[in-house]
């Protein structure tokens, strides 16, 4: 991809809560087969990543919840990162217009409610239920939990975006930021998906068995996009200036 990326928006000072995990590989190879993309695959299963932000743009406050799953991209013979963006919300219901409208990505309005502060937690409501919850829950010690790693780190690559009337197209996207990694402690932490008519993603999470894996927290971190590309033309190595 000999693109020259440039970033639309680059946001400072972002609270961010990813939440990494697996799900049933057969099921996102179906689900991806019609987008020409093919799940990247970690000991049989495929990977996903659903990340939750509070940041602000152009003086308004927003917060967004994006659904990926993580794809096979290999460039030069080594293996890029890259991701498949199934579904985002966001709560400001103007910029889920323009991101739908301008960038032609999958989001829609959603209450979406962020904590970077430990415990760590992700809600998305939908007319007036929680459909999505993802909570993190300290030790009855009151003690704290202690992170698995510390320090800089991020993603960057492209992401792919379902295929719409203008066709398939994608975008470039990196997260940079200081980092704490949390393992998901099952029978502490606790996810919880109450699928919608308008949230088929919640559904597929439910069919393709999704099981959380690690919290990734980023209290000041830093999120930037490109605008969409077609897709074709990146792939083809087509350099945009």
């Amino acid at each position: 991809m000999n693109t020259t990326i440039k970033w639309a928006a680059e946001l400072p000072h972002v609270r961010e809560i990813s939440l990494l995990g697996t799900a049933d590989l057969g099921f996102w190879k179906d689900r991806l087969r019609e987008e020409d993309l093919l799940p990247a695959e970690s000991d049989g299963e495929a990977q996903l990543m659903i990340v939750a932000a509070d940041s602000k743009y152009m003086g308004v406050r927003f917060r967004e919840l994006s659904f990926s799953v993580l794809v096979c991209q290999v460039e030069n013979g080594r293996r890029q990162d890259a991701a498949y963006l199934v579904r985002a919300f966001n709560s400001c219901r103007f910029f889920a217009f323009c991101e739908r409208v301008f960038f032609s990505t999958p989001y829609c309005h959603g209450d979406v409610r962020v904590s970077a502060s430990l415990p760590a937690s992700i809600h998305l409501v939908k007319k007036g239920e929680v459909v999505f919850r993802a909570e993190m829950h300290t030790d009855a010690s009151g003690l704290g939990r202690q992170p698995t790693r510390c320090g800089e780190e991020g993603w960057e690559g492209p992401v792919f975006l379902p295929e719409s009337r203008r066709g398939k197209g994608l975008f470039f996207a990196r997260i940079r930021g200081h980092t704490q990694a949390y393992p998901f402690l099952p029978g502490k932490d606790s996810v919880t998906i109450r699928p919608s008519p308008d949230s088929e993603i919640l559904q597929a999470l439910l069919d393709s068995h999704f099981v959380a894996k690690e919290w990734v927290v980023r209290e000041d971190a830093t999120h930037a996009k490109s605008k969409t590309y077609k897709r074709a033309e990146v792939l083809a190595g087509v350099g945009h200036g």
